[in-house]
């Protein structure tokens, strides 16, 4: 089983006891868009957190990157989660529109343009530390982001994915975008150094070309990471040295690592832990203020907790009439919402996954049942 799917399973079951991870829809020029929110534990408006996106891979879901382990990071140190959902591509895989062969055609810059003003505005997030990261594509989605939003994260974390060929052909950041990469030297789904996938670089032409933006020493500083973990896989370190800004430019070479994401005990290292011991290093010197841009979120609606036991507390910006479906289609029951909070039970169901529509709009929820 693939190392990221076998750590979502565990730490899905233990992080749903937390209650802070919300399901959340809004339309972004007419389309539904789903993603969750990680709140920490205790939070409070007033703490001006920095915020993490977390970008899942190609034919993957948010479901998958929230056991990575950020949720647990959140929580000790005191930041918000966001975990988008992408569409699907021509062959019916989710994929994030990021220039490559394998893209969407999903307007996925609005919706993160979307995101970032939304957790300023209403969690008070401080915009300064605004980060993205991703796994395979979901790392090739935040080499993207940071050149079209590159006045909005002040820092990007890399695994397994590397730049689109077009954006090292075309992009020029202003704001030089602090990277940390991590990537395995066996991959055989986004190659290391041999037989690059069209329309994608290979490893060393992706930090090249961030070692040019930050005017880095062409040796970097080689750190072997202790081996403590009997998986095969060794990690060295390199830190590109005399980077403007100091210290921005991190790649982690995983010896005889396929498109894997590490976690200890059963790797050297977590991959999440690194990442965000990074990132709190850099704030953006010059960030865009956060400005809601024109589009409809008049039919916005959230789910929580989700999963539950039956009773859903669902929170919209307007009332609407919802539907209940089995994952057959067949529908269940209707209930009518008002504006502002409601709890809904479900009582009469079993355990299983179900579907709230909104009859207006046609966004769909879904609703798991675990009693």
């Amino acid at each position: 089983m693939n190392k990221l799917l076998l750590l979502t399973f565990w730490m899905t079951l233990a992080a749903s006891s937390f209650g802070q991870l919300t399901s959340e829809n809004v339309l972004i020029n007419g389309v539904n868009r789903h993603y969750y929110q990680y709140l920490p534990v205790n939070f409070q408006p007033s703490e001006n957190l920095p915020v993490v996106f977390i970008l899942h891979g190609l034919g993957g879901s948010a479901s998958d990157m929230t056991g990575a382990g950020f949720n647990y990071i959140a929580d000790t140190a005191r930041i918000i989660v966001i975990y988008p959902d992408a569409l699907p591509n021509s062959f019916g895989q989710t994929a994030w529109n990021n220039g490559t062969l394998l893209s969407s055609t999903a307007d996925d810059i609005s919706l993160m343009n979307y995101l970032v003003d939304d957790v300023i505005l209403n969690k008070n997030a401080d915009p300064t530390r605004i980060y993205c990261s991703g796994f395979s594509m979901g790392s090739i989605m935040s080499y993207h982001l940071a050149c079209a939003m590159n006045d909005r994260f002040a820092a990007i974390g890399c695994m397994s994915g590397t730049m689109p060929t077009d954006d090292i052909q075309n992009c020029n950041p202003a704001y030089k975008t602090p990277v940390i990469h991590f990537h395995g030297t066996a991959d055989g789904t986004v190659p290391y150094n041999s037989n690059p996938l069209p329309s994608l670089s290979l490893v060393p032409e992706t930090i090249s070309f961030w070692q040019n933006v930050h005017a880095c020493d062409a040796t970097p500083d080689s750190t072997g990471i202790p081996n403590t973990a009997s998986d095969g896989i060794t990690v060295d370190r390199f830190r590109y040295l005399n980077c403007t800004p100091d210290g921005s430019l991190e790649l982690w070479r995983m010896n005889n690592a396929d498109h894997v994401y590490l976690y200890q005990p059963v790797n050297d290292l977590t991959e999440a832990v690194e990442i965000w011991l990074f990132f709190r290093r850099f704030q953006h010197n010059s960030p865009a203020a956060a400005a809601v841009h024109e589009l409809d979120v008049t039919n916005r609606f959230s789910v929580s907790p989700n999963p539950s036991s039956g009773t859903f507390n669902i929170s919209s910006l307007r009332a609407f009439t919802g539907e209940i479906y089995d994952l057959n289609g067949k529908r269940l029951q209707t209930i009518e919402l008002q504006a502002g909070e409601n709890s809904v039970a479900l009582d009469g169901l079993d355990n299983g996954t179900y579907l709230l529509r909104d009859t207006q709009t046609g966004m769909n929820e879904r609703l798991v049942i675990r009693k």
